[in-house]
């Protein structure tokens, strides 16, 4: 990830997705169990401009889905802004519809 993504990555990433006719786009994380974590959103709705918010707790998640007994997140569980890496784009080989 990257902190702010140029207008050139933007510009990449829409025209990547454009040349595979993606419709879903995975937005994953690995947690500290390494766990993927993240959202799956319609292609129409995805701004890789804007980024995507995402609960920090999300890195906090245990293997089975808990969190640990001792609170290290905040209580008020904010977003963090995740901003798109235009070299990690890769198809979903076992995906129905086009995804990316």
């Amino acid at each position: 990830m990257t902190d702010t993504p140029k207008a050139s990555d933007a510009q990449r990433i829409q025209q990547w997705l454009d040349e595979h006719r993606i419709t879903e786009v995975e937005c994953i994380i690995p947690d500290m169990a390494g766990q993927a974590r993240g959202k799956i959103v319609p292609r129409h709705k995805y701004n890789p401009e804007v980024g995507l918010r995402l609960p920090e707790a999300v890195l906090a998640m245990t293997v089975t889905g808990d969190y640990p007994e001792k609170d290290f997140t905040s209580v008020a569980d904010p977003d963090m802004l995740l901003m798109p890496d235009p070299d990690t784009l890769r198809p979903v080989p076992w995906a129905k519809e086009p995804t990316a």
